[in-house]
């Protein structure tokens, strides 16, 4: 089965969500702030745009 377009884009904000998160932990490593950087990187590769608010959650949609 196929996944909507709707559907990824829900799961890749709650995953990016969830990495803001940890990278702004306290006891954060750098891998971990690193990982995030990294998927808003790929994300950008992938012709997205994103946008995150000051509580963290973030939301993307596919560049023209």
């Amino acid at each position: 089965m196929k996944a909507k377009q709707s559907e990824i884009n829900e799961r890749t904000e709650s995953f990016l969500d969830e990495r803001w998160i940890i990278a702004n932990m306290k006891d954060a490593r750098p891998q971990d702030i690193s990982y995030y950087n990294g998927a808003l990187k790929a994300l950008e590769f992938g012709g997205y745009d994103w946008q995150r608010d000051e509580y963290g959650k973030h939301r993307i949609w596919k560049s023209h």
